[in-house]
């Protein structure tokens, strides 16, 4: 906030649930200028499996971004009020990432961004498992440049270890703010002119 004068709002700064709606609500009430949902991933195929990925709302192209998507999604059975969630599928599917389509280049950029930062940070430590699309339901709605960043993977011991470090856990916030940083000057500059 003091380096790059904005204004950071989180969803909750403490370990309690928010459901998946009131995410983007809270950032399009803020009348925010980007989106950005922290995860940590797991999984059961390999314990092998480690690295970071970044991901844009579209339809999930491999099995690997299908698998997490149902994991991330699959966290709406936690809530304690209904929320009407639009199946993502097909039509629905069609509908939300259109509404999104305003700020995909938005979007893309700013994975990209994050991905190559943190290819820098922690590179030889854990794959960068590059830029992908997928169907989450924490990024529909969201009314500015967003994507969903999963850091990890905790069901490798190895990474889940690094991620206790405070070293480790500063070289991704430091990786994500740099892509901030430069997402802020390349379009906040043509704004102004």
């Amino acid at each position: 906030e003091r380096n790059l004068g904005i204004n950071v709002i989180y969803t909750r700064e403490e370990d309690v649930f928010i459901p998946l709606w009131k995410r983007t609500k809270i950032a399009n009430n803020a009348q925010g200028k980007m989106f950005i949902s922290l995860h940590v991933n797991s999984t059961s195929k390999s314990s092998q499996t480690k690295g970071y990925e970044t991901y844009l709302l579209r339809p999930g192209k491999t099995d690997q971004a299908i698998e997490v998507v149902k994991r991330e999604n699959a966290v709406i059975e936690l809530e304690q009020e209904n929320h009407n969630y639009a199946d993502l599928k097909n039509e629905n599917y069609i509908i939300a990432s259109m509404a999104q389509n305003s700020f995909m280049k938005e979007s893309e950029d700013l994975a990209a961004l994050i991905q190559e930062h943190m290819s820098v940070n922690l590179k030889g430590i854990t794959n960068n498992r590059g830029v992908k699309q997928a169907g989450f339901h924490v990024l529909v709605g969201a009314t500015m440049p967003n994507v969903l960043v999963e850091v990890g993977f905790l069901s490798n011991k190895k990474e889940a270890s690094n991620l206790t470090k405070s070293y480790y856990r500063r070289n991704i916030a430091e990786s994500i703010y740099k892509a901030i940083a430069e997402f802020k000057t390349k379009y906040e500059k043509p704004l102004l002119k």
